[in-house]
Formats: C-alpha cells, structure tokens, sequence
C-alpha cells in the first residue's frame, strides 16, 4: 500500500485566512497523465479518475462512492469518533487502490464541511498521512463554492447573463452568483440535510406537520443568501447528489447550451415531492426510492433547502445535472499547473495540436468533444493532425474568395480530426462508417444541424461527391448545400496533400489568377502521389470556386 503516486498534493496551513486554494504539486506532471481527486464529504466520500490529455482535455475514466457520514458525529458531539473514523480511512484505503489500478500519477485529496469543523480533525488528517499516505487538503467553503460553480459554468455553457449555482452538501450549502461566465459572490452556509438531522428530530412519518417545521428551519439558516444584493438569476442549478435524485424523481428531461442531459424542476414540483415524501415512514421512503434508499433520510431537508431557497428567491425553476466540486477540482487543477483557462473558447487551439505544442488555454466543451470522439475510435494522430493544419491554411488562404466564417473554420477542423474514424468499423467505404459514427455519437455542445454538417464532411473529404443522390445532402437548403461543398472540398484537398501519411507538405498558400487557383505547395520531398490524389479531389473545391486549380510544388529544406 506504499506504491504512491508522485504527486501528491500538499496540505496548505488551515491557519493562515485565505491560503486554503495554494496547495500545488511536488513537481509539474507531464502529458498525458492520470489524475485522481478523493472528495471526502460529509456525507459521503467519491473518487473520481481522469485522464488529461496533452491538449488538456480530460476523460473520466472511473468513479466510485462510499457512504461514510463523517458529519453525524461531527455535527452532533464536535468530533470525529473512532468508528467513523475507521468507515473512512476504510474507504479512501479502497480508493487508492482503484488508484493504483488505474496507474494514476497525482492525487488531489480535498475534505470539506465535516473535517472544516471537527474538533479532532489534525488528528484525522494526520493519521490519514500516517497510514495511507496521502495529504487531505481542506477547502475553505468558499472556495468550494467557486469550484463548484467553476465546474457548472463549464458543463452547462453558463458563459453570457446570471446564473446562481447552489450546491448542497451533507453538512454545508455553498451558493454562487455567476454573472458572464464568472463566479462573482460566493457563500457558503452551515446548512446541510446531515446538520439538520443532528440538530432537530422528526416523527416518522415526519408528516405535514414536520416538513412545517423543516421549512421554518432551513428559512433560518437562509437568511445570508437573502441579505445579499444580487440580481435575480436567468438560471438557477443545482449540483450534488441531492439535486441530481431530485431531478430524477419530479424533473423533466432537457439538454443545456453544451448538450449535456439536465432536469428542469418547478418549484410546484418539488414542493408536492416533498409532501409525498414526508407521509412515508424512513422504511416505505427507502422501499420506495429504491436505487436511491441510501437517501431516504437526508433527502427531505436536502430538497427543503433547494425548495426555500427558490421560494425566497423568487425563483421557478430549479437545472440539475450541472459538473460540481470533483470536476471542478480538475479545471482547478488544469489552471494551477499549466495556465490552462477551461472557460475560453477558441478553435485556433487545434492548430496548436496540429503543430503537436501544448495549448496555453484549456479547450471548451465543444473542442473536448471533438477529441474525444476521435481518440475513441483510435484517429491516426500524426495525418489527422497535417489534415487539420492544411485544411486550416487552405481555408485561410481561400477567406477573400468566400463568405464563410470562423465558425466554418471550427468545422472543417473538426472533421479533419474525425474523417477517418471510421476505418475503427471497417476500411470498406471507411467515409460511410465516419458519417454513420458522427451522426450517432453525443457530441456535448452541438446543435443537431451541426452534427449533421459534420457527418457529411466526413462522409465526401474521399472520392465520393455529393448529390441529389444523398438523401440528406439533398434536403438541405441550398446555402448549407454550398457551405459543405466549400468546406469538404477544402478537406479534400488537405487530405489528400498527406496521402502517404508522411507530413512532407509544410506550407499552402493559393494566387487567384483571373482564370484559375493556383497552389504554391512547400514540400520536403517529392510529392508525386500527393498531387496526384489532390488533382483527383480537388474537383469539389474547384466546382465550389468556379474555376480550376493548378498546383506547383517547391522543394524546401526540412531545416527551414
């Protein structure tokens, strides 16, 4: 149990105000790599494993729970006893285990409310680093706040307006006004459905009555998020596992700007759950939730805080489904170490990866997708790559003679990292097969049109041309029907300027004659078969531009 990581974060004095997010690596790891956060809650302890890539996306590869309640003695006597103590050196042990099998290099260890709090929590922590090896860094709640809020901005797309962001966790409710992308105002309550079972007692059932005197409560402890001047919000989101069960028993389906799945709450709807909730005995509660028994007894007052606070608020509708603290923990992480900003959107940084340098700005939702997609069905980096850099040259070269924009230019990127994903079903009509992967795949942040163009990019960059006989071709308007012969005509060409696989072609630019296109191509060799498959593709471009093209090639020196 000694194999440890290398990297393992280290735990920032809690006596210092305002040094509780300083906590940094022993050294910088490098790309790719394999990171695990251990959330220790108050409630429950979660592992979460990625795998963040050289162009600083990241996959979750692996997720585990364990229901330890650190906050029952906590909240109830002040301290950590030794049972719940064994509960969770047993679970972060399970942890690092999962870890190992992982092969994961750095692990963040963060606690939050109950382990803030405990009486006895240097004791824990140290025993923690005695027997385990591992340093808990505990956050601030505001901090965790912002890391939640971070994590739900990037999920939902949360980038233009106001949005708040409320997280509720065993023992503590963080709150985050979000305006244009930004957490701006940050809370965090001592106000959690753990905390409150400690601190009242109800019947079973708890009964009308009792969720009465739940909901005078938890008003109570709502007053700070009251006294507070923020505007209301355009969207309101709940994070944590409360939230997310409360979206699954009276929410109803929706997808958000970046198309991950959400639930939509009424306020109306939560209320009658309640109520439903609160006339069942602990026992019928745990029968009827079924998947969701371990919160038969938090999540009435979990779903009594969402509940008071819209009604305070003023709020209707209540999102779940939003990232929270783990996720964000990551992109917390990703900034710290590498300058990585998750939140900006820029599709240049693809032309970083064909340039094989590391990305100074962390992808958006789209791009993430985009690559993920691509390494899942196993794309041949190294000519997908020289695709998307020649297919960006050519666009920008050709920008005076069409009306397409920088959005265009994000797709036919795209689909040079996708055209030949479909060599991973058969490399029979392979085009046919990346058409069919795109359109059946859950590209987070695309809309369905977009997904469409897509896959026909991917489907005409071969030898096939697009037509009437191309029944979703053929229904598009005519505007989309000449952006894709423009764009896949552009993919056409930059792929067939790699056809060997070999990355010779170095530089593009294009002379418009009064008759014809002419391609100034910078080589390092000889590229005979190379012109000769672009003048084989190259008559969509050219059908698209209305006029032909001509290539000359100039043999350059690799050292340049």
């Amino acid at each position: 149990m000694n194999d440890l990581p290398a990297n393992i974060i280290s735990q920032p004095s809690s006596s210092l105000p305002g040094h509780e997010e300083t906590a940094i690596l022993s050294t910088r790891p490098a790309l790719p790599t394999k990171v695990a956060v251990i959330d220790l809650g108050s409630n429950s302890a979660h592992l979460m494993v990625v795998q963040i890539w050289e162009d600083f996306t990241h996959t979750t590869i692996h997720e585990e729970r364990a229901q330890i309640r650190l906050g029952l003695p906590v909240f109830g006597q002040g301290a950590i006893d030794a049972a719940t103590q064994l509960r969770g050196l047993s679970a972060v042990r399970k942890f690092l285990v999962s870890c190992q099998n992982h092969e994961v290099e750095t692990i963040l260890t963060v606690a939050t409310s109950a382990l803030r709090e405990a009486e006895n929590s240097r004791e824990v922590i140290e025993r923690i680093k005695n027997e385990i090896g591992l340093e808990v860094n505990i956050i601030s709640g505001r901090e965790e706040a912002r890391l939640t809020a971070l994590a739900a901005i990037h999920s939902l797309g949360l980038l233009k307006g106001t949005a708040l962001v409320i997280d509720v966790g065993g023992g503590s409710s963080e709150f985050a006004f979000v305006e244009d992308g930004a957490p701006k105002n940050l809370l965090s309550l001592q106000l959690g459905p753990v905390r409150i079972l400690q601190q009242i007692t109800l019947d079973d059932p708890p009964g009308l009555e009792g969720l009465d005197h739940l909901h005078k409560v938890v008003r109570k402890g709502l007053v700070p998020v009251l006294r507070g001047k923020n505007p209301k919000p355009d969207w309101t989101v709940g994070t944590s596992g409360t939230a997310l069960v409360l979206g699954e028993l009276c929410g109803t389906r929706d997808r958000a700007a970046t198309s991950l799945e959400t639930r939509v709450i009424l306020r109306a709807s939560l209320r009658n759950l309640l109520e439903r909730l609160a006339e069942m005995t602990l026992e019928k509660r745990r029968e009827w939730l079924g998947p969701f028994a371990e919160r038969a007894d938090t999540l009435i007052p979990g779903g009594m805080i969402f509940l008071c606070a819209m009604e305070d608020l003023g709020l209707e509708t209540l999102v779940t489904g939003a990232k929270a603290l783990r996720p964000g923990i990551i992109l917390d992480f990703l900034e710290r170490e590498f300058h990585a900003d998750a939140l900006r959107r820029s599709s240049c940084l693809f032309h970083a990866t064909a340039n094989e340098g590391l990305f100074e700005e962390t992808l958006d939702v789209r791009s993430q997708n985009i690559l993920q997609l691509a390494r899942r069905y196993g794309y041949e980096v190294k000519h997908c790559n020289k695709t998307l850099d020649l297919a960006e040259q050519i666009f920008e070269e050709l920008r005076p003679r069409h009306w397409l924009g920088d959005e265009d230019r994000f797709y036919v990127e795209s689909a040079a990292l996708l055209h030949d994903i479909g060599y991973h079903i058969n490399t029979t009509r392979h085009h046919h097969h990346s058409e069919y992967l795109v359109l059946n795949s859950d590209l987070e942040g695309f809309h369905q049109m977009e997904i469409r163009l897509l896959a026909l990019l991917v489907r005409f960059h071969s030898h096939e041309l697009p037509g009437p006989h191309h029944s979703e071709y053929a229904a598009l308007p005519d505007r989309m029907r000449r952006r894709i012969d423009i764009l896949a005509g552009i993919l056409r060409v930059a792929d067939a300027l790699d056809f060997t696989h070999q990355s010779l072609v170095k530089t593009v630019k294009v002379q418009a004659g009064p008759n014809k296109l002419v391609f100034h191509v910078q080589a390092l060799e000889p590229i005979d078969l190379e012109i000769q498959e672009a003048l084989a593709k190259g008559n969509l471009l050219s059908q698209a531009m209305g006029m032909p093209i001509e290539y000359q090639v100039e043999i350059i020196d690799g050292a340049d």
